[in-house]
Formats: structure tokens, sequence, C-alpha cells
């Protein structure tokens, strides 16, 4: 029996949000996902990631010069309804690579433009996370002092059974896992309980019991650092010859610059502190969904509190950002591992700030260095018999 290149999960919802959880066939736009009648944490899918070349030898439009990573890939994956999959198995020579990857794409250009318009005609444009493994599309239908209502959309990761998990396991949780954002909103708030989950008529619906935003400081008291040049994060000479520093106001854009350059699990003092930028651009690459992705992490950053490991107050990386409005990418690929993006922020004590910055983004090899190094210094507190030292 040969080995069959499938899909993996994350490429299968990716793929379905991309093209808007409809079927991508031209002419057809079904949409694929949604609630179950068989319980609150079921759901319905008619829809497929279907191969655009075949996932073994003998099936249709198979190419034996792919590589079974480029074969399981995204750029391999074409979302379909149930019946639309089928019928591009039965038939290769209508249904060739290049007019599937055409199909493809002018769906997802579609999507594009309806998430980056606002005019949702296949999505709904806005993304919420409870914690760090559920993102779904969806809205705020009601916001009091006691908390906030949303109604849950389609999930881009995780589904409605992780909600379910999510809500039993609450207790248990790290404080750090224990929040939800809005990008509609460009804002978040940590859970004071967990949530509560209805099934409705239009879908299912949490209920979020929350804690009060968390205190942002002035930008003027936002401390100073030395001053790092823009482009190559080197430190540089001021005018009289020392060391330049910057503080305040000045400070803000390589405050923001540093914050979103950190990955989740490059501090080894804090290993659950910095964003999720590379994990998002390697799935979402191309996407409508990226650049909401990226300003839901920029919402985490600016909202949701740490407690550095020297004991110091708690507070928010960004620490004076009080809502982010908008967040745009300006290019589709790094330069020199620098990726140049727009920024709209509100910012305490200085009112609306746009600026332009270039993030660090690692590349997949450092990443991976990386993720070899924390499995070196955790071996490191384990003793030979297996038990923590």
């Amino acid at each position: 029996m040969s080995q069959r290149d499938d899909f993996s999960k994350k490429v299968r919802q990716a793929v379905a949000a991309n093209a808007g959880w409809h079927c991508a066939f031209t002419g057809c736009g079904k949409l694929t996902v949604g609630p179950s009648d068989e319980g609150t944490d079921k759901s319905t899918t008619i829809g497929e990631a279907a191969h655009i070349h075949a996932a073994a030898p003998g099936g249709r439009r198979y190419d034996a010069a792919m590589t079974p990573e480029a074969r399981g890939g995204i750029d391999n994956a074409i979302w379909l309804c149930a019946d639309h999959a089928r019928l591009i198995d039965r038939d290769d020579v209508t249904y060739t690579a290049p007019r599937l990857r055409g199909m493809k794409q002018a769906h997802e250009d579609a999507c594009k433009r309806a998430v980056r318009t606002g005019q949702a005609a296949l999505v709904a444009a806005g993304l919420l996370a409870i914690g760090p493994e559920i993102v779904c599309t969806g809205e705020l239908t009601q916001i009091d002092a006691e908390g906030w209502t949303m109604r849950l959309g389609h999930f881009l990761i995780g589904d409605i059974q992780g909600v379910v998990d999510y809500i039993d396991r609450f207790g248990r949780l790290p404080p750090g896992h224990r929040y939800v954002l809005s990008s509609e909103l460009g804002d978040g708030r940590v859970l004071a309980a967990a949530a509560v989950l209805v099934k409705q008529n239009d879908g299912y619906h949490l209920r979020c019991t929350v804690a009060p935003g968390t205190a942002r400081v002035d930008v003027r008291d936002l401390g100073s650092g030395w001053a790092l040049h823009a482009e190559t994060d080197d430190l540089y000479l001021d005018d009289r010859g020392a060391i330049a520093r910057v503080s305040g106001v000045d400070y803000l854009p390589q405050r923001v610059r540093e914050v979103l350059s950190m990955q989740q699990g490059e501090s080894p003092l804090h290993p659950s502190f910095g964003v999720r930028f590379f994990e998002y651009f390697q799935t979402y690459r191309g996407s409508p969904w990226l650049d909401v992705l990226l300003k839901l992490e920029v919402v985490r950053q600016a909202a949701v509190p740490y407690r550095d490991p020297l004991g110091k107050q708690e507070t928010t990386p960004l620490r004076c950002v009080t809502r982010v409005r908008h967040l745009e990418l300006l290019a589709g690929a790094p330069t020199n591992q620098r990726l140049p993006v727009r920024l709209e922020l509100e910012i305490q004590g200085l009112g609306r700030w746009t600026g332009e910055i270039a993030v660090y983004l690692p590349t997949a090899e450092q990443m991976a260095e990386l993720a070899q190094r924390r499995v070196r210094m955790a071996g490191l507190f384990v003793s030979p018999g297996g038990a923590a030292g």
C-alpha cells in the first residue's frame, strides 16, 4: 500500500478559513460548516480539503516530482463541498491542476476583499480569541458591567469541543491563558470565571465574566532604554559620542517594535511571553485572515497582563496601548527578516498614534533551533532517573 500525503488538521482548518468556509468551486459558494443539532459541542461539516495534485500515486493529477511536504501543504489544497470534491476526482481532463488553482485563487481573492473592506458577503470579518487555543470568527453581541457575550462563528484554531474543554479546565489553566480578545473591538479582558456556552437558533453564544481592563501607564512614563537602529537593531552613538538612549513618547515606536519582534518561547525566563507572528505567518501567509490574526496578537500584548519572573508589578507588554484600531501588512514577505506593518493605536496620555515599524521575523531554521534549545534547557532540570531536580 502506498503512503498517502494527507493534510494535517492545521492545514485543513487554514484552507477552510481562507475560503471563508464556502466551497471554492466556481459558481457554487455553498456554506460547508455550521452548528449541529446533536449537541452544543458538535458541528456539521460538508466541506473537504481536496488535493489539487493527488495524495498518492494513481490518484487524479498526481505529480511524482512533488515532495511529500508540498503534496500535504496548503498550496496543494482547495476547499470544496463534498459534491465538488467527488466531481474533481472523477474528471482530471476538465479539472486540471491549473484550473483548480485558478478557482482557488479567485475565491480566496473574493474572501480577501470581503475581510479587508468589511463587506463580509462570504465571511464574518471579526475574530475572537478565547485563551491561546481557540480563534474563531464572530461578533460581540452584548457588553455590560459584568461581562461580554459573543456569537461564535467558524474556527481558524480549535473547534467547539475545544471551547467546551476550555470551560471544563478553566480552574486549572495558568493565569496567562484566561483571557478573551476581540479584533473588532481592538481590546481584550482577563476572564474572571469560566465562560458559559449556550446554543441558540443563530449559533453558539459564549457568555464571559470579565475583570476590569488592566491599567495602562501614561506614555510619558513608559521609561527609557538604549536606542536601537530601526533597520539593524544595533546600538548607535548620539551627537555627543555616547550610546544613544530614548525615553517617553520617543521610546514608543521602539517599544512596540521590541514587543512585536519577540516570538513566543524566545524568553528563557518567561516561555509564554511573546507573539505568535511566526506561527501565523507560516500557516496563513497570503490569507485574508493574516492581518486580522496579527492584529489579534497585538491586542493580546496590549490587553493581557503578565507578571515578570523578578516579581515586579503585573503589567501588559505594550504597557501604554489602550486599544488596537488597525494593523496592515505592507509587504507579502519579510525583507532581511523584517516584516513591515502599519499600526494605528490608542495610547494612554497621547491619543491616537499611527506608525510604520519593521517587525523582526525569524526563519524556520532559527525557530527549530530555538525549540531544540528549549528541550536541552529543560533536560538540565531533570535528574537521570527522570524526576525533576
